[in-house]
């Protein structure tokens, strides 16, 4: 697929496209000019490349190690599984997960070692559904820390071994990530965006200093103004800012086992702001050099936000690329597939063939309809009259028949129904000859047995095959003997729970139960 975007946009001369969704800002870029747009108003052309980026905020990172037994058509579904376990995911949100093998993981034998990154697609639709009536895919979404390493690729930015540091601070967020060699190490998300660095300061200040104001007078003045109680609490907050990037820049070296970091870049969305150079070296003891990169001959006419000539640059590097760099692109509005891999282009495929083919015969195809016709009418003058009056006659026949099947089953069923019913007389009758007489011969032995033994019956109960009695007698002994003489007889099974001793009368209590075998 990239290849044949790469033809498309070359031979079209197609614009990138660079959107910001949280700023609502785009850039079109074309013949080395970036030209803004409005996004709500402007008209794109259906082969333009259309790129962006998610915040770091938005992006939940982290490093895995996959064991190298695992099949590499399973890899995918073995990292995804262990992102959301290591990585804390919410099993029910669904994620875009992206993976990088990292360099460690060519010297361990045992593991892959990837970093992994995943985005809610729901964040990624939230952000982007503004811009859906107006644009109906995206191509490119990358993360914000990765735009980075176009520098590199384009070669503005020397890639000279050692580990560099890039600070960068938007009105929403605010990021530091580190990159060796031109290749992406780490980042992290800031607490200090523009945003908040301006909370901050009115707290400090003690009064309510508008945004846009604030904003204007870093980019006019820097953290420089002339205004000593603005300068004390420019002072106090920058101290607090690079003290916390130092401490995670401190983090960053041990987490990818670097020893330093050989120069730091710094920028905002809004422009320069002079004075957070020194910060940052007094801070963190590092060169620092302001992250403001120009690729557009225009660009010395406007301040172009560096998070879009990033982009800019991204774009044209995967547009030359001959397989696109998918591991950086969590993009869910992919453009699609050219009509001839469509469905729709497929069926148009066929139809055309089957037109051509149509008119490459035209008397062919109507000599063999008159064929057919004639054939028509042949077989229905046939049908009229040869195998219509058959089929009716057997139609006739056949309604006979079910006829008489329906009243022989009637039949069989008044026959069935008179039968149950003698049959069941018949049960009854047994019944009362054979069972009855049974049943009295049983009691008859019963009594007889418990006479013989100084037992007394209370109570016969019969449930079915079961006689439950309640015996009473003078003793234990009484009972078992009973109880062994039932059982001796070999015509009952026998059983009982316990023998009691009533209080009242000192008499011997059981229910025996006795099944007819």
């Amino acid at each position: 697929m990239a290849k044949l975007r790469k033809e498309k946009v070359e031979s079209s001369s197609a614009s990138i496209i660079t959107i910001d969704p949280y700023s609502a800002t785009s850039y079109k870029f074309s013949a080395n000019e970036m030209i803004e747009n409005d996004l709500h108003k402007s008209s794109f052309k259906k082969n333009s490349f259309f790129i962006s980026y998610i915040p770091t905020k938005d992006i939940i990172s982290g490093t895995l190690e996959i064991s190298r037994s695992i099949p590499e058509s399973d890899l995918k579904d073995a990292l995804e599984i262990k992102a959301y376990e290591d990585l804390g995911l919410d099993s029910s949100i669904n994620y875009k997960i992206n993976y990088i093998e990292t360099a460690a993981s060519a010297s361990d034998q045992k593991n892959y070692i990837y970093d992994v990154f995943a985005v809610n697609t729901d964040t990624i639709v939230q952000n982007f559904l503004p811009l859906k009536k107006k644009i109906s895919y995206v191509d490119y979404i990358t993360a914000a820390p990765f735009l980075i390493g176009a520098l590199y690729k384009k070669g503005i930015i020397d890639q000279h071994g050692g580990a560099e540091c890039f600070i960068y601070f938007q009105k929403n967020d605010a990021f530091l990530a580190l990159y060796q060699n031109g290749h992406y190490l780490y980042s992290k998300s800031l607490r200090y965006s523009l945003r908040e660095i301006n909370e901050r300061f009115c707290a400090l200040l003690g009064e309510r200093v508008d945004e846009e104001v604030f904003f204007a007078m870093l980019r006019k003045d820097g953290l420089n103004t002339t205004d000593i109680k603005y300068q004390q609490q420019f002072m106090k907050l920058f101290g607090e800012i690079f003290l916390y990037i130092n401490d995670i820049s401190v983090y960053a070296k041990r987490y990818c086992n670097i020893s330093q970091i050989a120069r730091v870049y710094i920028g905002t969305d809004i422009g320069i702001i002079y004075g957070m150079n020194e910060y940052a070296k007094s801070y963190m003891g590092i060169e620092a050099l302001d992250f403001n990169f120009n690729i557009s001959i225009n660009s010395k006419e406007q301040y172009i936000d560096q998070i879009h000539t990033m982009m800019a640059l991204t774009a044209q590097i995967y547009i030359e690329s001959d397989t696109g760099d998918s591991a950086s692109n969590f993009t869910i509005f992919k453009r699609p597939d050219p009509l001839s891999k469509r469905p729709a282009g497929k069926f148009l495929a066929v139809a055309g063939v089957a037109l051509a083919l149509s008119l490459a015969y035209p008397a062919y195809q109507y000599g063999f309809g008159i064929y057919k016709s004639v054939a028509y009418d042949l077989k229905n003058t046939k049908y009229s009259d040869d195998i219509k009056p058959r089929a009716d006659n057997l139609r006739s026949q056949l309604k006979s028949l079910e006829e008489q099947s329906n009243k022989l089953t009637q039949d069989l069923k008044n026959e069935k129904n008179i039968l149950d019913m003698r049959t069941g007389l018949l049960e009854e009758i047994r019944s009362k000859r054979v069972d009855y007489a049974m049943k009295a011969t049983v009691i008859s032995d019963i009594i007889e047995l418990s006479n013989s033994n100084n037992v007394k019956i209370e109570k016969i109960e019969q449930h079915n095959n079961t006689i439950v009695l309640s015996l009473v007698g003078p003793d234990e002994k009484r009972f078992t003997e009973l109880i062994n003489a039932i059982a001796n007889t070999k015509k009952y099974a026998i059983r009982t729970k316990e023998i009691s001793k009533d209080a009242n009368t000192s008499r011997y209590r059981s229910d025996i139960n006795m099944e007819i075998l």
